[in-house]
């Protein structure tokens, strides 16, 4: 028998419903206010009218890595796969919220001098690699399609699998999410290119 230093995650999720003027006064509110200690429950210093809450009571446990105590053996592989592909949905889902929040299934990107594109990389069936750049995404319950645009052609291809193009790289998918939000809800008043649901 030996001893083993397990490391481990536990995430709680869920939602905290505030009265407040606007989303950054919602966000203070709820970064301020609310929180959770463990071994106690969920708290806030707000009052009763101003805020509710829904938890779940049992937490997701990710195990992050296994060794062997006093560094005898060889520690294990971590597996990251699980919280990557937990990211990727968090993100895309974060999108669909934004879009559905404005009534829309569909949204393209700006195409002025003052917009940074988000570039991603696009294999065809034969596996070349492609440059281009994401002109537009669509939702639906299931499933994000990513509209881009090849750097040479100029030919638009579109991408339903989580395998090709942006949805693939973290990074990419974050900065597609980025651009929605900037359209939709940053300060910037752009006018966003869309198309309603």
């Amino acid at each position: 028998m030996a001893k083993y230093d397990v490391r481990v995650r536990y995430a709680f999720e869920g939602t905290y419903t505030v009265v407040a003027e606007d989303h950054d006064e919602a966000r203070q509110m709820v970064s301020e206010d609310c929180g959770l200690v463990l071994g106690g429950n969920i708290h806030t210093t707000l009052d009763d009218e101003d805020v509710d809450w829904n938890f779940g009571v049992h937490p997701d446990t990710q195990i992050l890595s296994v060794a062997q105590r006093n560094g005898k053996g060889t520690s294990a592989s971590i597996d990251f796969s699980g919280r990557i592909e937990e990211l990727r949905a968090d993100i895309i889902e974060a999108i669909r919220q934004l879009l559905q929040a404005h009534c829309m299934t569909e949204i393209r990107f700006p195409e002025d001098d003052g917009y940074d594109p988000v570039w991603v990389i696009w294999f065809s069936k034969n596996g070349d690699p492609y440059e281009c750049m994401v002109t537009g995404l669509r939702v639906t319950e299931n499933s994000l399609t990513v509209f881009a645009e090849e750097k040479e052609s100029g030919y638009e291809v579109e991408c339903h699998s989580p395998f090709e193009l942006g949805t693939r790289n973290i990074d990419w998918l974050h900065e597609m999410y980025d651009v929605v939000w900037r359209q939709l809800e940053g300060k910037e008043n752009v006018e966003p290119e869309t198309e309603k649901s």
